[in-house]
């Protein structure tokens, strides 16, 4: 589903070179809950941004579904997201001034194949899910970090997107809502094959992945079950 050849991504900060990715390549299945771990500085939200089209590699090829990103337009690589692809950031990113209703149904409003009452529709159910109906017409504020996490995730799936990329989306919440979070993930996957990469440096959380790829200064050094094992 996706296909990552020899991604490379280089900053130059005056004189001095940062391999921020330095020649990974991976393969992604789909329906995969595949985490990506590693220290700080590793290179993990490089990638992520990478395969999301929220930034561009220096060199190499990221294939998904069989569409060589490198190859679209400006355009097209926004109607890629939009259509294709679905969000989750640590910060939740949410609009102050709008409710979580709004929230929740601002990308699928974008979409030119939905109709209003079909955007509305899936929003309702969506948080019928995560169990946040009832604060439908709360602002974000009103509600707790692990609530407005869970209205990301609801804004990030009413698209049905093909693949969400979660980055660090348990950094600012404590150890019960984290788990609330991975739970609503895994229950995503396994009820709609939903493909999952997420970005962590938490070691607990490798019990909700499929699959570990570890990061070391912009490299895989290991890629497996539990992330100890190389190919």
């Amino acid at each position: 589903m996706i296909e990552i050849y020899d991604l490379r991504r280089i900053y130059r900060m005056g004189d001095i070179e940062v391999r921020a990715l330095d020649g990974v390549s991976l393969e992604i299945e789909k329906g995969e809950f595949l985490g990506i771990m590693g220290a700080s500085g590793s290179g993990k939200t490089t990638l992520l941004h990478m395969l999301g089209l929220l930034d561009e590699p220096t060199s190499g090829r990221i294939v998904i579904e069989g569409t060589d990103l490198s190859l679209l337009s400006d355009y097209e690589k926004a109607m890629f997201r939009l259509y294709k692809l679905g969000y989750v950031f640590q910060d939740y990113a949410l609009v102050p001034d709008l409710t979580v209703m709004e929230n929740v149904s601002l990308t699928a409003m974008l979409r030119k194949d939905r109709t209003e009452g079909q955007y509305r529709k899936d929003s309702v159910e969506i948080l019928q899910k995560i169990g946040l109906y009832d604060r439908r017409d709360h602002l974000p504020r009103e509600l707790s970090g692990g609530q407005q996490q869970r209205v990301s995730i609801a804004r990030a799936m009413v698209n049905k997107p093909d693949i969400l990329f979660a980055d660090e989306p348990c950094a600012n919440l404590d150890s019960e809502n984290s788990r609330m979070v991975l739970e609503l993930f895994r229950e995503i996957n396994e009820e709609m094959q939903q493909t999952i990469v997420m970005v962590s440096h938490e070691d607990w959380h490798k019990d909700y992945f499929h699959r570990i790829v570890r990061l070391k200064d912009g490299k895989v050094i290991a890629d497996g079950t539990n992330g100890s094992s190389a190919h």
